[in-house]
């Protein structure tokens, strides 16, 4: 019997007395990777922080793996890991030490076991040779996939991401194009990402969510959501798109 998915139902978040999500529906199954689009101040990111039990609903149901969100108990605690979009680092840890960080461990002893895990994700990510770096010296876009790092290393059955590319340059970003696939392809972990990237949401994910005002605008395959009509409407921009292998780019706008 298959695990139950993310499902987030009727959901709805104010800041204050300004209602930021508005009766939202998505589910997201393992082996799947869904991307959030949409504007800024669409709701995107909140939307991920209730999945993530950081924000309590106002209204609606969000459940991952049938246990409600934020709730707690090791149970809880192993079914999904959550990279921020804040790479910022406040203590000087050495990489592989932020790493072993995410096994949650209740003290700083770890076995043998752990450190191979821990080494095997960074070799996977390409930074077994900055394990001793401290943080504060690597570059962002270093930093963004140590923090992806920390996040797999945990095997959780589902993965969240607040613009995991944000700081990363062509290669970087082909990198974690990889590395996601390989997650939702290999671990079968149930991927949900937040990408400002229309082309990298289309050429990544198997749905796309499109947020407007916080509300779902559109779901489906990526060909389905990202037409010139739904650009047109969301972004309040007139699109110029090509076409490849069924799915539309983005390639500029008209002025």
């Amino acid at each position: 019997m298959s695990m139950p998915g993310i499902e987030v139902r009727r959901l709805r978040y104010a800041y204050g007395r300004e209602e930021v999500l508005r009766g939202v529906d998505i589910d997201v199954t393992r082996g799947e990777i869904v991307a959030l689009i949409g504007p800024n101040a669409s709701g995107k990111s909140t939307l991920l922080k209730c999945v993530t039990g950081i924000l309590r609903p106002l209204r609606g149901r969000v459940t991952v793996a049938g246990v409600p969100a934020g709730t707690r108990g090791r149970r809880a605690a192993r079914l999904l890991s959550y990279v921020p979009q804040s790479t910022e680092v406040a203590y000087p840890l050495t990489v592989i030490d932020s790493v072993l960080l995410g096994l949650g461990r209740a003290s700083w002893r770890v076995d043998r076991r752990d450190l191979q895990r821990a080494e095997a994700v960074l070799e996977h990510l390409g930074l077994a040779g900055l394990a001793q770096r401290p943080l504060p010296e690597l570059s962002g876009g270093q930093r963004q996939k140590a923090a992806i790092a920390r996040a797999l290393v945990r095997d959780t059955p589902f993965l969240l991401l607040d613009e995991p590319t944000n700081h990363l340059d062509m290669k970087h970003k082909r990198d974690a194009i990889s590395i996601l696939n390989h997650s939702a392809r290999v671990r079968q972990q149930g991927v949900l990402v937040v990408l400002h990237d229309i082309n990298l949401a289309v050429q990544l994910a198997d749905r796309v969510v499109l947020l407007s005002d916080g509300a779902v605008a559109a779901c489906g395959q990526p060909g389905e959501v990202v037409t010139r009509e739904r650009i047109r409407t969301v972004y309040g921009v007139e699109p110029k798109l090509v076409t490849h292998e069924g799915a539309q780019f983005v390639v500029g706008y008209e002025r």
